[in-house]
């Protein structure tokens, strides 16, 4: 009860999942979705690694993968489609909001859509730009959740092994990246006002700038998470109470939440996350998919497109709904082809 008061049906409030590699952060987020996804809809920016988005596919409900346009994913369990499953390309960053689906999972994925880093970095701040204009301007389109939710959070948005996109100076220096970093936080911040709320996870607390983490007000301590400062989350971590278990002790499925006031449940021991998918059978099923990220990039449109682009101008939303124009076979005559001599 304490959790859900505090976190769940508390709008629009965001939520930083810490802990080191093999801590089972990732899992802690599945269950988040799992909890969320009654009265949220969920948009998962997936860090494309080690099938990471596979339990995701046995959540009860559909998935829409969105990916920039001329990059490719290869979805397939024993080399069949995968039930359920829409691919949904985009030309821009705008079109991602017209691509949510709202009764789906929604997974994101960019970060094998790009042959430059670069390239990648512009269309994310781009993305947060557009989020942050549209919410308020209320220009956004209209997200339903379920109407049992009873709450104004609209989209919970989890950005999973957050600093591949937001990273503190402790991880990189570069300034471009560190420039990506600091306009994707000020837009990211923004938007809570408007209900979306934002679930990030981490291997370390400064491992995001100080803007974000100074503003995820609830915490997700995973085992092993090592905190010094501030000191709610200090004392979760390290208990001067001998009866309270620190996280040095947790097992890899267990975790701690601490709310924006510096109270945590459960206070002695922490809970237990069941793993994901919790059926045994959907388990085994989601280690056998295979996600396969071709070798063809945003970034890098083959030459076709470029007659396309011509025939089609910038449509914005509309840009799904265009119909690209049909490739022309040149057609020779008799003359051309030396069928008839001179």
């Amino acid at each position: 009860k304490f959790f859900a008061d505090h976190f769940l049906f508390m709008p629009a409030e965001h939520g930083f999942v810490i802990g080191p590699t093999g801590s089972g952060k990732t899992n802690k987020n599945y269950n988040l979705v799992n909890w969320l996804k009654h009265t949220e809809v969920i948009l998962w920016i997936s860090a494309s690694k080690d099938n990471d988005i596979a339990p995701l596919f046995y959540m009860g409900k559909p998935v829409n993968v969105i990916i920039p346009k001329y990059a490719s994913i290869d979805i397939s369990l024993e080399g069949k489609p995968i039930d359920n499953l829409t691919i949904t390309e985009v030309s821009e960053p705008s079109d991602v909001f017209y691509a949510i689906k709202n009764d789906h999972i929604n997974i994101l994925e960019v970060r094998n859509a790009f042959y430059e880093r670069d390239a990648l970095l512009d269309w994310m701040i781009r993305l947060f730009q557009i989020l942050a204009e549209w919410t308020r301007h209320g220009q956004m389109p209209r997200f339903r959740p379920d109407k049992k939710s009873g709450g104004k959070s609209k989209i919970a948005m989890f950005i999973d092994e957050s600093q591949w996109l937001i990273a503190g100076s402790k991880v990189t220096n570069d300034p471009k990246r560190a420039k990506a970093t600091e306009i994707i936080s000020e837009n990211a911040l923004e938007i809570r006002t408007y209900g979306w709320r934002i679930i990030i996870s981490s291997q370390g607390f400064t491992n995001v700038p100080p803007i974000i983490r100074e503003n995820m007000a609830c915490a997700f301590l995973c085992s092993n998470a090592d905190i010094k400062e501030p000191e709610k989350l200090r004392n979760a971590c390290h208990p001067k109470d001998p009866h309270i278990m620190p996280a040095s002790k947790f097992h890899r499925s267990q975790f701690k939440f601490v709310n924006r006031e510096g109270q945590f449940s459960p206070i002695f021991k922490p809970v237990t996350a069941p793993q994901f998918p919790k059926d045994p059978e959907d388990r085994e099923k989601a280690s056998r998919i295979r996600i396969q990220y071709g070798r063809t990039y945003h970034d890098q449109p083959p030459k076709e497109a470029e007659a396309e682009t011509e025939c089609l101008p910038q449509l914005g939303r509309f840009s799904h709904m265009a119909i690209p124009p049909e490739k022309q076979t040149p057609e020779f005559t008799r003359w051309q082809t030396g069928e008839i001599e001179d």
